[in-house]
């Protein structure tokens, strides 16, 4: 009994030091993206479908600049400036290069709670030693992060959002990265979008409007909401610091135009479906990088609210 209780004790505290060993490091990996400066050729895979472009990372005092060019299919090029953190950034990487995980210090305070972290290994990701994570999620509805961390630099040179069993859904890849040098003193660019402009304060009291969202799973909190004057739509954005799902809810009127469905492209999962309130149908649908089976107890859960809810 003694030897059996000795190699728990050793067991437990060989996997509570590791844990700690992943949380520095993804946390390095936060300090290094706020304020390292690089340039690097990136690809993205989604449902066997690969995009690369080139991406432009700077840093001047408080103010971040990104910029994407796309290397194949059609041309293009985006950029945008912020000083609020990673605020909007989820929608300018979800419009042009994928999803990869948007971490500051206060999201991974949250996500703590919410995923588990561990140390597979090491690999060479763009010609560079890197140090991989899994992120495992404590729950049914959210899904695991697979992440390769540079030795040198402690940058994020890869991301892989996968299934429950494991199956790989999306990767976001660097391929080739150079990191300071002359990037360092480089003037920095014009931007095309002012991200802080469109973001709100996440952790604000906001509410929910006319509708309540009954079951939103633990460490999700509302992002923002918002309802559109010309169609009635409902729209509430919820994130848990690493994902981030929304909630659409059609007027009555539209959704009559809308069927039920389900449906999965990658990682996110859409997912539709008809509630009734006092005789009239509504339609409502859930997208996000969430299980579809979770989305689905999230849409089955909307409520016509009775009074205003307030996030923490």
């Amino acid at each position: 009994m003694a030897v059996i209780m000795t190699a728990i004790f050793v067991s437990t505290s060989a996997i509570s030091q590791q844990n700690r060993v992943a949380y520095d490091l993804v946390d390095s990996m936060i300090e290094a993206s706020n304020t390292l400066n690089y340039l690097g050729l990136v690809t993205y895979e989604k449902e066997g479908r690969l995009k690369t472009s080139k991406m432009l990372h700077l840093i001047r005092d408080d103010m971040t600049f990104e910029q994407l060019t796309h290397l194949d299919g059609p041309a293009g090029q985006i950029s945008w400036r912020r000083t609020n953190g990673n605020c909007g950034m989820e929608r300018a990487w979800d419009a042009d290069a994928g999803s990869r995980p948007i971490l500051n210090e206060d999201s991974f305070e949250r996500i703590k709670a919410s995923y588990s972290f561990e140390i597979r290994g090491q690999s060479r990701v763009a010609g560079r030693e890197a140090t991989t994570i899994i992120l495992k999620p404590k729950d049914k509805f959210r899904l695991p992060h697979f992440v390769a961390i540079d030795n040198q630099s402690n940058l994020m040179l890869m991301s892989v959002i996968l299934s429950l069993s494991g199956k790989p859904l999306e990767r976001f890849q660097f391929v080739e990265i150079e990191v300071g040098g002359e990037l360092d003193t480089m003037l920095m660019p014009n931007a095309q979008a002012n991200l802080d402009e469109q973001c709100v304060n996440a952790f604000g009291q906001q509410n929910q409007g006319e509708w309540n969202v009954g079951f939103v799973p633990s460490g999700f909190f509302l992002t923002n909401s918002m309802k559109e004057s010309l169609t009635g739509q409902t729209v509430l954005g919820f994130s848990d610091g690493l994902t981030t799902f929304t909630v659409f809810i059609e007027s009555a009127q539209m959704s009559a135009k809308i069927p039920p469905f389900t449906y999965n492209h990658g990682a996110t999962a859409a997912v539709s479906t008809k509630i009734k309130v006092q005789g009239d149908e509504y339609t409502v649908s859930i997208v996000g990088e969430i299980p579809a089976d979770g989305a689905k107890k999230i849409a089955q859960s909307v409520k016509q609210a009775s009074k205003i809810l307030k996030q923490p």
